[in-house]
């Protein structure tokens, strides 16, 4: 028996079809050139939720039976498209990050972002502070060195913002702000050694969960939640 391709209800498919209907109204018939017509076609399945950009770029070329080269060149354009708030980009970037696994040692913070556009924006957001992320090895990994993150996270942080990190790191309610790139990375550092070996112990994922909750919070730029999860690490 053949699988039927796409499932959807009824309120799916009524969406799908005012979704393709919107982008095919700006042409006269026959006239929109078939890329565009296939990125309708694609944004369709999205908005009635057929299909998740967020899924799994595999996932997603296996539903749609084309290359994942192809899924990923339709999500970018989408991702163009629909995209218009830097703090939607950097949810989705968190989101993101959530999704996949990282890698935090003394030294790096390693973490992979397959969606190619989130790779691209972050990477965007990186460089116009002045940091470059090693993407040599792998170009769905994101590479920074502990001087390059915290350089970027204090970027993004005010000094309330910092201060209140670092009375949740120092437990000190006297801190001093000069401090905060210093800090901030020896305890990063330190977190980073204490997961070598750390398998074998009960709290790993404890401390594993408070780690990339505090990293994706300093991404983010919540100053509340790194603080909250920087309790959690001593």
């Amino acid at each position: 028996m053949a699988k039927t391709r796409y499932p959807a209800t009824q309120t799916q498919a009524r969406t799908f079809g005012e979704s393709v209907l919107t982008t095919l109204r700006s042409s006269p018939f026959g006239a929109l050139p078939k890329a565009e017509l296939e990125l309708a076609l694609f944004r369709g399945l999205i908005e009635s939720g057929v299909i998740e950009p967020a899924e799994p770029l595999f996932d997603l070329a296996r539903k749609l039976e084309i290359t994942p080269a192809r899924v990923r060149g339709l999500v970018y354009r989408y991702r163009l498209l629909t995209e218009d708030s830097d703090a939607d980009v950097f949810d989705q970037i968190v989101a993101a990050l959530g999704r996949t696994r990282f890698e935090l040692s003394a030294d790096t913070i390693v973490f992979g972002i397959e969606d190619p556009y989130l790779r691209d924006s972050l990477a965007a957001a990186l460089k116009q502070r002045g940091v470059f992320a090693d993407t040599s090895f792998n170009p769905e990994t994101v590479r920074l060195s502990l001087d390059a993150f915290v350089e970027f996270v204090t970027s993004r942080l005010n000094p309330s913002d910092r201060e209140q990190i670092l009375r949740a790191l120092t437990q000190d309610t006297h801190v001093e702000l000069g401090k905060f790139k210093r800090i901030l990375k020896s305890t990063l550092a330190a977190v980073g050694k204490r997961f070598v070996g750390a398998a074998a112990d009960e709290a790993a994922a404890n401390l594993v969960d408070a780690a990339w909750q505090f990293t994706t919070d300093l991404i983010r730029g919540d100053a509340t939640g790194a603080a909250a999860a920087a309790s959690r690490l001593s």
